[in-house]
């Protein structure tokens, strides 16, 4: 999930916001302005009720924030590297670039978050407290003693044992730890996620029918959020570990139709891509090195009239900017490195030389014929 909008960094951790955040944080928005806060001090004005509402939202997020901070930073210590932070539709998650190793790295970098939720509760409800002392406006008070009960509430919430939440991790480290296979400790960590999923959707319609409407809506909405990420997680591990043990040898495009550096964009235009099947093609040198890759986007950048006085060596995009592979390389390394450059296909070089190409496409072809031979 690198997608969505790059905000700062924070502890060197990139933060990114993707753009379903905007959702949730309107309806959170409005379920302060609208609910919680009028009722929990009644009399004061829209207004009060509007800042109240954008102050405590905001306070959410950044809590959810230092949640996920937490995780990442013990992953860090633990040795894995983190990209950064997406704060996302329902909260948040740590763009790990690889999953623990053992279970013990699975419970230190999972435990610390619930941990960080009880302990930002904690302050927050010592600063109520402080302020009730003080004679501070009440506003003050509410608004620091709901984000205490909320991440009181976050904090128990994450340890249902349930996958994806912490609970369902920590739950897997304590499987993994017992039986040594993470597979069988992911799925059962699953299929406990899924059902407390189910069981919030059906408390969700129940509290529909009595009338709660907005407790019933989001119990709904969480409920569904819940069993599909457990069923995703699942998948996700699952082809995460078969595509481990595949190299790109495997599945890569074998001696791919190439173009000269020196051939223009009318001749690459009339006697490559609109006779052939492809939308990129690598470029090399005279002596068969690779320089790069030269894409029909690229070329639609420029000017039709240059066209005929301008190189493929001067539109594409040369080869320390493209991302390169080793034959040997696993399929799950692939993915990894398309997916941070932003792009859809990979160079195969061995020696300084061609050996073919690797695309998502190319992945997912060879996930297909896996699962039909299995």
């Amino acid at each position: 999930m690198n997608g969505g909008i790059r905000i700062c960094r924070f502890f060197g951790f990139e933060v990114r916001l993707d753009y379903s955040w905007f959702v949730v944080f309107l309806l959170v928005l409005w379920t302060f302005a609208q609910s919680v806060f009028p009722g929990r001090t009644p009399g004061l004005s829209v207004g009060t009720y509007f800042t109240m509402a954008l102050v405590g939202a905001s306070l959410f997020f950044a809590s959810v924030l230092l949640h996920e901070l937490a995780h990442s930073a013990m992953a860090r210590a633990r040795g894995i590297q983190v990209e950064g932070i997406t704060l996302f539709i329902f909260g948040g998650m740590a763009r790990i670039r690889s999953e623990a190793t053992n279970p013990k790295d699975e419970f230190l970098i999972t435990v610390v978050g619930p941990l960080s939720s009880a302990l930002i509760g904690g302050i927050l409800l010592v600063v109520a407290r402080v302020g009730d002392s003080l004679g501070l406006h009440r506003a003050f008070v509410d608004v620091a003693e709901y984000l205490a009960i909320l991440n009181f509430i976050l904090a128990v919430f994450n340890l249902i044992p349930g996958f994806p939440l912490d609970g369902g991790r920590l739950l897997r480290s304590l499987v993994w730890h017992i039986t040594k296979d993470v597979r069988k400790a992911t799925r059962l960590a699953a299929y406990t996620g899924q059902g407390f999923g189910y069981l919030m959707i059906g408390f969700g319609v129940l509290s529909l029918f009595r009338g709660f409407l907005v407790s019933g809506i989001w119990l709904i909405f969480i409920g569904w959020f819940l069993s599909q990420a457990a069923a995703f997680s699942y998948r996700q591990l699952i082809m995460r570990r078969i595509l481990q043990g595949v190299q790109v040898q495997e599945a890569m495009t074998r001696n791919p139709e190439t173009v000269a550096a020196d051939v223009t964009l009318r001749d690459l235009v009339d006697n490559y891509f609109l006779v052939r099947r492809y939308s990129v093609f690598p470029v090399l040198d005279s002596d068969g090195r690779p320089l790069g890759l030269i894409t029909l986007r690229q070329v639609k950048e420029i000017d039709r009239d240059k066209w005929p006085t301008t190189q493929v060596s001067s539109v594409m995009t040369q080869i320390c900017e493209a991302v390169t592979v080793r034959p040997e390389d696993s399929l799950a390394q692939v993915l990894t490195k398309l997916e941070k450059a932003g792009v859809g296909r990979a160079l195969v070089v061995q020696d300084g030389r061609l050996e073919g190409l690797i695309s998502n496409a190319d992945v997912a072809a060879w996930l297909d014929r896996y699962q039909q031979l299995h």
